[in-house]
C-alpha cells in the first residue's frame, strides 16, 4: 500500500479518467490502529466544525492529513504515512456526509419577507458562534465549550423546532391579519 504523502505527488500526472474513481474509494474500518466511524451521526457540534476549518486549507495532504486525524483522534502528521486508498476513503465519507449534514442545517433557513430584507435581517447571520451562543441562551447554558460537545444532532433538532415554530407563528400572523379586515 503506497503511503498517502508519496500518492499525492502522483495526483498531478492523472488523468482525468482517473480523478474520479478515487471518489469511489469508501473508508476502512480501521486506520492508523483507530476505528473509524460508518458516518458523522455520533459526532459533536465541534467535531463537525473542527473537520469543516481542517478541509479549508488549499492544501489537499494537509487538509486530508487533518481531516483523518481529527476524524480519528490521531496526529495528522502521522496520516500522511498511512496508506493512501484508506485515507481518501476516510476523507470521501466525511466530505459526503458533511454535504448531508449542512443539507439539513440549510433546510432551516426560512424565507423573508420584503419587510424583513428591508429591515436588515441578512446581516443577522453570525455563522457557527451564532448557533452556539443561540443554543447556550436556550438551554441555559454559560460556558459556550458544553455546546460544542453537544451532539451535533441534538442542536440541530432544537433549531428544527424553533424554525417550525416560527413558520407557524408567521402563518398566523398572515391568517389574523386577513381576518381583521
Amino acid at each position: 500500500m503506497m503511503p498517502f504523502a508519496e500518492f499525492v505527488v502522483l495526483i498531478p500526472f492523472m488523468t482525468t479518467d482517473t480523478l474520479p474513481l478515487l471518489a469511489l474509494l469508501s473508508p476502512p474500518q480501521k486506520i492508523g490502529g483507530r476505528y473509524v466511524p460508518s458516518d458523522l451521526q455520533m459526532a459533536t457540534f465541534g467535531q463537525l466544525g473542527a473537520l469543516q476549518n481542517a478541509a479549508k486549507t488549499n492544501d489537499y495532504q494537509k487538509a486530508c492529513c487533518k481531516l483523518v486525524g481529527e476524524l480519528v483522534g490521531i496526529p495528522a502528521e502521522r496520516v500522511t504515512s498511512l496508506p493512501a486508498r484508506d485515507v481518501i476513503g476516510c476523507v470521501n465519507m466525511v466530505k459526503s456526509e458533511m454535504e448531508r449534514i449542512g443539507k439539513l442545517f440549510q433546510s432551516l433557513q426560512s424565507s423573508n419577507t420584503a419587510d424583513e430584507k428591508m429591515a436588515g435581517i441578512d446581516r443577522m447571520n453570525f455563522g457557527t458562534f451564532g448557533v452556539v451562543d443561540w443554543y447556550a441562551k436556550r438551554m441555559g447554558i454559560v460556558n459556550h465549550d458544553e455546546v460544542f460537545a453537544t451532539p451535533w444532532q441534538r442542536i440541530y433538532q432544537c433549531m428544527k423546532i424553533d424554525h417550525e415554530q416560527n413558520e407557524f407563528e408567521k402563518r398566523y400572523r398572515k391568517v389574523v391579519e386577513r381576518s381583521r379586515k
